[in-house]
């Protein structure tokens, strides 16, 4: 049985893999590596890269 601190465990332990997806793309990104090739590194979508690289081209 789950319990519910487990479940923000869970939570917690996602949000940080994705949060570490997040820098890897922006750190590709500014490497210059291809789109192509950011979506195989990371499993993004088309468009989750291009908002990510839409936010680092904003900073």
């Amino acid at each position: 049985m789950i319990t519910y601190e487990d479940e923000l465990k869970q939570e917690a332990r996602e949000e940080g893999r994705k949060e570490g997806k997040i820098e890897i793309t922006r750190n590709l990104i500014k490497l210059g590596a291809s789109l192509d090739f950011i979506k195989k590194a990371t499993g993004f979508s088309e468009k989750k890269v291009l908002e990510i690289k839409e936010k680092l081209e904003k900073e």
